[in-house]
Protein backbone atom coordinates (compact mmCIF):
# COMPACT_ATOMS: atom_id res chain seq x y z
CA UNK A 1 0.00 0.00 0.00
CA UNK A 2 1.37 3.35 -0.99
CA UNK A 3 2.23 5.46 2.18
CA UNK A 4 -0.48 8.47 2.81
CA UNK A 5 0.60 12.10 4.36
CA UNK A 6 -1.30 13.12 7.59
CA UNK A 7 -3.45 15.03 4.95
CA UNK A 8 -4.22 12.42 2.97
CA UNK A 9 -5.58 10.27 5.79
CA UNK A 10 -7.04 12.87 7.66
CA UNK A 11 -9.21 13.81 4.26
CA UNK A 12 -9.91 9.73 3.66
CA UNK A 13 -11.56 9.43 7.18
CA UNK A 14 -13.58 13.06 7.86
CA UNK A 15 -15.06 12.79 4.23
CA UNK A 16 -16.93 9.03 5.83
CA UNK A 17 -17.12 10.94 8.88
CA UNK A 18 -19.10 13.92 7.08
CA UNK A 19 -21.26 11.64 5.10
CA UNK A 20 -22.18 10.11 8.10
CA UNK A 21 -23.22 13.09 10.02
CA UNK A 22 -25.03 14.73 6.55
CA UNK A 23 -27.15 11.11 7.08
CA UNK A 24 -27.94 11.93 10.94
CA UNK A 25 -31.16 10.63 11.66
CA UNK A 26 -32.82 11.97 15.14
CA UNK A 27 -33.14 14.51 17.43
CA UNK A 28 -29.58 16.76 17.63
CA UNK A 29 -29.00 18.99 20.61
CA UNK A 30 -26.10 20.23 22.80
CA UNK A 31 -26.34 17.35 24.59
CA UNK A 32 -25.65 15.49 21.03
CA UNK A 33 -22.50 17.65 20.98
CA UNK A 34 -21.46 17.13 24.23
CA UNK A 35 -22.12 13.20 23.97
CA UNK A 36 -20.21 12.92 20.42
CA UNK A 37 -17.41 15.36 21.71
CA UNK A 38 -17.04 13.33 24.91
CA UNK A 39 -17.17 9.92 22.31
CA UNK A 40 -14.36 11.85 20.06
CA UNK A 41 -11.77 11.71 23.45
CA UNK A 42 -12.64 8.33 24.00
CA UNK A 43 -12.05 7.09 20.89
CA UNK A 44 -8.41 8.82 20.52
CA UNK A 45 -7.80 7.00 24.00
CA UNK A 46 -8.80 4.27 22.75
CA UNK A 47 -6.55 4.30 19.73
CA UNK A 48 -3.24 4.33 21.64
CA UNK A 49 -2.90 0.32 21.25
CA UNK A 50 -2.98 0.43 17.44
CA UNK A 51 -1.06 3.81 17.44
CA UNK A 52 1.70 1.93 19.46
CA UNK A 53 1.22 -1.21 17.03
CA UNK A 54 2.10 0.37 14.03
CA UNK A 55 4.67 3.22 15.62
CA UNK A 56 6.16 -0.12 16.89
CA UNK A 57 7.16 -1.12 13.11
CA UNK A 58 3.82 -3.61 12.84
CA UNK A 59 2.61 -3.84 10.35
CA UNK A 60 -0.95 -4.89 8.88
CA UNK A 61 0.45 -8.00 6.95
CA UNK A 62 2.11 -9.35 10.25
CA UNK A 63 -0.99 -9.74 12.05
CA UNK A 64 -2.74 -12.77 13.26
CA UNK A 65 -5.32 -13.80 10.03
CA UNK A 66 -8.60 -13.98 12.27
CA UNK A 67 -7.33 -10.29 13.25
CA UNK A 68 -7.48 -9.46 9.13
CA UNK A 69 -10.41 -11.54 8.84
CA UNK A 70 -12.46 -9.48 11.79
CA UNK A 71 -11.55 -5.90 9.94
CA UNK A 72 -12.47 -7.50 6.43
CA UNK A 73 -15.86 -8.03 7.57
CA UNK A 74 -16.56 -5.35 9.92
CA UNK A 75 -15.57 -2.95 6.69
CA UNK A 76 -17.64 -5.23 4.57
CA UNK A 77 -20.27 -4.28 6.92
CA UNK A 78 -19.53 -0.95 7.71
CA UNK A 79 -19.97 -0.18 3.56
CA UNK A 80 -23.03 -1.71 3.38
CA UNK A 81 -24.82 0.25 6.58
CA UNK A 82 -23.03 3.20 4.60
CA UNK A 83 -25.22 1.93 1.47
CA UNK A 84 -28.27 1.99 4.17
CA UNK A 85 -27.81 5.52 5.12
CA UNK A 86 -27.66 6.80 1.30
CA UNK A 87 -30.23 4.74 0.25
CA UNK A 88 -32.82 6.21 3.56
CA UNK A 89 -31.35 9.59 2.45
CA UNK A 90 -31.85 9.73 -0.54
CA UNK A 91 -35.49 9.53 -0.01
CA UNK A 92 -35.11 12.79 1.89
CA UNK A 93 -33.47 14.06 -0.60
CA UNK A 94 -36.08 13.53 -3.31
CA UNK A 95 -33.56 11.98 -5.67
CA UNK A 96 -35.60 11.24 -8.71
CA UNK A 97 -35.92 7.87 -9.28
CA UNK A 98 -39.62 6.59 -10.48
CA UNK A 99 -38.46 7.04 -14.46
CA UNK A 100 -35.99 4.25 -14.39
CA UNK A 101 -38.26 1.69 -14.93
CA UNK A 102 -38.16 -1.77 -13.60
CA UNK A 103 -34.72 -1.38 -11.68
CA UNK A 104 -35.39 -1.31 -7.94
CA UNK A 105 -34.21 2.15 -6.88
CA UNK A 106 -31.75 0.91 -4.35
CA UNK A 107 -29.86 -1.51 -6.80
CA UNK A 108 -29.85 1.45 -9.11
CA UNK A 109 -28.07 3.60 -6.52
CA UNK A 110 -25.88 1.01 -5.28
CA UNK A 111 -24.90 0.19 -8.95
CA UNK A 112 -24.29 3.77 -10.23
CA UNK A 113 -22.03 4.56 -6.73
CA UNK A 114 -20.24 1.45 -7.36
CA UNK A 115 -19.54 1.82 -10.85
CA UNK A 116 -18.08 5.47 -9.70
CA UNK A 117 -16.51 3.89 -6.92
CA UNK A 118 -14.44 1.88 -8.85
CA UNK A 119 -13.62 4.15 -11.63
CA UNK A 120 -12.45 6.30 -8.83
CA UNK A 121 -9.99 3.70 -7.01
CA UNK A 122 -8.61 1.58 -9.77
CA UNK A 123 -5.56 3.87 -9.86
CA UNK A 124 -4.52 2.86 -6.92
CA UNK A 125 -4.78 4.03 -3.26
CA UNK A 126 -2.21 7.16 -4.13
CA UNK A 127 -4.70 8.72 -6.75
CA UNK A 128 -7.79 8.26 -4.82
CA UNK A 129 -5.78 9.80 -1.91
CA UNK A 130 -4.99 13.02 -3.45
CA UNK A 131 -8.52 12.98 -5.03
CA UNK A 132 -9.92 12.85 -1.28
CA UNK A 133 -7.54 15.98 -0.54
CA UNK A 134 -9.47 17.75 -3.27
CA UNK A 135 -12.74 16.93 -2.38
CA UNK A 136 -12.28 17.05 1.94
CA UNK A 137 -11.09 20.81 0.65
CA UNK A 138 -14.09 21.89 -1.66
CA UNK A 139 -16.52 20.03 0.88
CA UNK A 140 -15.35 21.79 4.30
CA UNK A 141 -15.70 25.35 1.99
CA UNK A 142 -18.83 24.30 1.14
CA UNK A 143 -19.99 23.30 4.66
CA UNK A 144 -18.29 26.44 5.79
CA UNK A 145 -20.74 28.38 3.44
CA UNK A 146 -23.70 26.30 4.43
CA UNK A 147 -23.17 27.51 7.79
CA UNK A 148 -22.26 30.85 7.54
CA UNK A 149 -25.49 30.89 4.89
CA UNK A 150 -27.47 29.98 7.93
CA UNK A 151 -27.06 32.63 10.22
CA UNK A 152 -30.44 34.77 9.95
CA UNK A 153 -32.46 31.41 10.54
CA UNK A 154 -29.93 30.82 13.62
CA UNK A 155 -32.04 30.57 17.13
CA UNK A 156 -29.95 30.26 19.75
CA UNK A 157 -33.23 29.62 22.18
CA UNK A 158 -32.75 26.11 20.13
CA UNK A 159 -29.65 25.52 21.87
CA UNK A 160 -31.21 26.09 25.27
CA UNK A 161 -34.14 23.89 24.51
CA UNK A 162 -33.96 20.21 25.73
CA UNK A 163 -37.22 19.23 25.42
CA UNK A 164 -36.40 17.29 22.34
CA UNK A 165 -33.17 15.91 23.85
CA UNK A 166 -31.94 12.54 24.66
CA UNK A 167 -30.16 11.21 26.42
CA UNK A 168 -26.23 11.71 27.24
CA UNK A 169 -25.50 7.90 27.52
CA UNK A 170 -27.91 7.19 24.46
CA UNK A 171 -25.97 10.25 22.31
CA UNK A 172 -22.38 8.84 23.22
CA UNK A 173 -23.58 4.76 21.72
CA UNK A 174 -25.11 6.66 18.72
CA UNK A 175 -22.21 8.99 18.35
CA UNK A 176 -20.10 5.61 18.12
CA UNK A 177 -22.47 4.00 16.24
CA UNK A 178 -21.26 6.80 13.47
CA UNK A 179 -17.54 6.45 13.95
CA UNK A 180 -17.82 2.99 12.14
CA UNK A 181 -15.21 4.69 9.85
CA UNK A 182 -12.83 3.63 12.81
CA UNK A 183 -12.08 0.21 11.21
CA UNK A 184 -10.44 2.01 7.89
CA UNK A 185 -8.49 4.03 10.77
CA UNK A 186 -6.58 1.12 11.84
CA UNK A 187 -6.12 -0.24 8.03
CA UNK A 188 -4.76 2.87 6.96
CA UNK A 189 -2.81 3.63 9.98
CA UNK A 190 -0.23 1.09 8.30
CA UNK A 191 0.43 3.12 5.12
CA UNK A 192 1.20 6.68 7.50
CA UNK A 193 4.37 8.20 7.17
CA UNK A 194 5.22 10.66 9.77
CA UNK A 195 4.18 10.86 13.14
CA UNK A 196 1.65 7.88 13.64
CA UNK A 197 -0.07 9.95 17.08
CA UNK A 198 0.39 13.63 15.76
CA UNK A 199 -1.68 12.25 12.63
CA UNK A 200 -4.35 10.64 14.96
CA UNK A 201 -4.19 13.97 16.92
CA UNK A 202 -4.95 16.00 14.04
CA UNK A 203 -7.47 13.37 12.38
CA UNK A 204 -9.36 13.74 15.73
CA UNK A 205 -8.96 17.12 16.33
CA UNK A 206 -10.85 18.10 13.14
CA UNK A 207 -13.40 15.45 13.92
CA UNK A 208 -14.09 17.46 17.01
CA UNK A 209 -14.49 20.41 14.80
CA UNK A 210 -16.55 18.81 12.29
CA UNK A 211 -19.60 17.21 14.50
CA UNK A 212 -19.34 20.58 17.12
CA UNK A 213 -19.68 22.88 13.91
CA UNK A 214 -22.49 20.73 12.34
CA UNK A 215 -24.80 19.25 14.93
CA UNK A 216 -25.02 23.04 17.02
CA UNK A 217 -25.81 24.68 13.74
CA UNK A 218 -28.79 22.04 12.77
CA UNK A 219 -29.99 22.46 16.04
CA UNK A 220 -29.93 26.37 16.13
CA UNK A 221 -31.27 26.06 12.92
CA UNK A 222 -33.59 23.07 12.86
CA UNK A 223 -34.72 22.93 16.61
CA UNK A 224 -38.01 24.65 16.16
CA UNK A 225 -38.91 21.17 14.03
CA UNK A 226 -36.64 18.79 15.66
CA UNK A 227 -40.30 16.78 16.25
CA UNK A 228 -41.35 16.59 12.77
CA UNK A 229 -37.54 16.11 10.78
CA UNK A 230 -36.29 12.37 10.32
CA UNK A 231 -32.93 14.50 9.31
CA UNK A 232 -32.03 17.65 11.21
CA UNK A 233 -28.90 17.98 9.31
CA UNK A 234 -30.29 18.08 6.05
CA UNK A 235 -33.31 20.13 6.96
CA UNK A 236 -31.04 22.82 8.38
CA UNK A 237 -29.18 22.88 5.27
CA UNK A 238 -32.57 22.89 2.68
CA UNK A 239 -33.35 26.19 5.19
CA UNK A 240 -30.52 27.69 4.09
CA UNK A 241 -30.66 30.18 0.88
CA UNK A 242 -28.69 33.44 0.90
CA UNK A 243 -29.26 34.06 -2.81
CA UNK A 244 -32.34 34.74 -4.60
CA UNK A 245 -31.27 32.87 -7.92
CA UNK A 246 -29.56 29.82 -6.28
CA UNK A 247 -30.79 27.35 -3.15
CA UNK A 248 -27.78 26.98 -1.11
CA UNK A 249 -28.96 23.38 -0.52
CA UNK A 250 -28.31 22.41 -4.21
CA UNK A 251 -24.87 22.78 -3.31
CA UNK A 252 -25.14 20.66 -0.53
CA UNK A 253 -26.58 18.09 -2.72
CA UNK A 254 -24.16 17.78 -5.08
CA UNK A 255 -21.06 17.50 -1.66
CA UNK A 256 -23.34 14.77 -0.48
CA UNK A 257 -22.93 13.08 -3.44
CA UNK A 258 -19.25 13.54 -3.78
CA UNK A 259 -19.07 11.95 -0.18
CA UNK A 260 -21.19 9.72 -0.13
CA UNK A 261 -19.14 8.02 -3.37
CA UNK A 262 -16.03 8.76 -1.82
CA UNK A 263 -16.87 6.92 1.36
CA UNK A 264 -17.99 3.80 0.00
CA UNK A 265 -14.15 4.01 -2.01
CA UNK A 266 -12.50 4.40 0.66
CA UNK A 267 -14.40 1.37 2.18
CA UNK A 268 -13.98 -0.48 -0.75
CA UNK A 269 -9.90 0.59 -0.80
CA UNK A 270 -9.67 -0.42 2.81
CA UNK A 271 -11.58 -3.86 2.09
CA UNK A 272 -9.17 -4.58 -0.98
CA UNK A 273 -6.22 -4.22 0.79
CA UNK A 274 -7.07 -6.42 3.66
CA UNK A 275 -8.07 -8.85 0.42
CA UNK A 276 -4.77 -8.94 -0.23
CA UNK A 277 -3.28 -9.10 2.79
CA UNK A 278 -5.44 -12.27 3.61
CA UNK A 279 -5.22 -13.64 -0.05
CA UNK A 280 -2.25 -12.37 -2.06
CA UNK A 281 -2.26 -14.36 -5.05
CA UNK A 282 -5.88 -12.34 -5.73
CA UNK A 283 -4.53 -9.57 -8.01
CA UNK A 284 -7.55 -8.86 -9.90
CA UNK A 285 -11.03 -8.20 -9.04
CA UNK A 286 -10.12 -6.98 -5.34
CA UNK A 287 -12.01 -3.69 -5.38
CA UNK A 288 -14.82 -5.53 -7.23
CA UNK A 289 -15.12 -8.13 -5.06
CA UNK A 290 -15.27 -5.86 -1.85
CA UNK A 291 -18.14 -3.39 -3.59
CA UNK A 292 -20.00 -6.69 -4.09
CA UNK A 293 -20.08 -7.99 -0.33
CA UNK A 294 -20.70 -4.74 0.43
CA UNK A 295 -23.74 -4.60 -1.41
CA UNK A 296 -24.76 -7.59 -0.94
CA UNK A 297 -24.42 -6.58 3.25
CA UNK A 298 -26.47 -3.38 2.28
CA UNK A 299 -29.85 -5.64 1.78
CA UNK A 300 -28.95 -7.43 4.83
CA UNK A 301 -28.59 -4.76 6.99
CA UNK A 302 -31.80 -2.29 5.38
CA UNK A 303 -34.25 -3.90 7.82
CA UNK A 304 -32.27 -3.76 11.14
CA UNK A 305 -32.23 -0.67 13.28
CA UNK A 306 -29.67 1.94 12.28
CA UNK A 307 -28.49 2.86 15.48
CA UNK A 308 -28.16 -0.36 17.38
CA UNK A 309 -26.06 -0.87 20.08
CA UNK A 310 -24.29 -3.89 18.31
CA UNK A 311 -22.71 -1.64 15.53
CA UNK A 312 -21.51 0.84 18.57
CA UNK A 313 -19.14 -2.19 20.31
CA UNK A 314 -18.17 -3.41 17.13
CA UNK A 315 -16.67 0.52 16.68
CA UNK A 316 -15.05 -0.24 20.27
CA UNK A 317 -14.08 -3.22 19.49
CA UNK A 318 -12.07 -2.26 15.96
CA UNK A 319 -10.75 0.77 17.82
CA UNK A 320 -8.96 -1.01 20.62
CA UNK A 321 -9.59 -4.50 21.20
CA UNK A 322 -8.10 -5.62 17.98
CA UNK A 323 -5.13 -3.85 18.26
CA UNK A 324 -4.30 -5.14 21.48
CA UNK A 325 -4.30 -8.60 20.26
CA UNK A 326 -1.62 -7.58 17.62
CA UNK A 327 0.20 -5.96 20.32
CA UNK A 328 0.15 -9.38 22.32
CA UNK A 329 0.61 -11.29 19.05
CA UNK A 330 3.85 -8.97 18.49
CA UNK A 331 5.36 -9.01 21.70
CA UNK A 332 4.94 -13.08 22.00
CA UNK A 333 6.89 -13.09 18.52
CA UNK A 334 9.94 -11.38 20.36
CA UNK A 335 9.86 -13.54 22.99
CA UNK A 336 9.89 -16.47 20.95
Amino acid sequence: MSKLSGGQFAAFLLITDAFTLFCLMGNVSVITCAAFLTGILLQFGLSIPAIRYYSGGGTLKNAPKPVLWFYLLYIILWGGLLFVMLWNASEELSIPSENFGIIPEKLLIAGLIGIVCLYASSPGIRSLARAAVISAALGAVSILLVIISSFPEIHLEYLTDLSYADGFISELSRGFVLSGGLGSFVVFSDSLKGSHLRCTAGYFAGKALLYTAVILTSAAVAGGIMEITDYPVIMAAELSQPFTAQRIDSLFLIIFAIFSVFSIAVQTAAASSLISALFPSFTKFRSTAALAAMTASAFLLSGTYQYSPVYGWAAVTALAAVPVLMLINKESGRRS
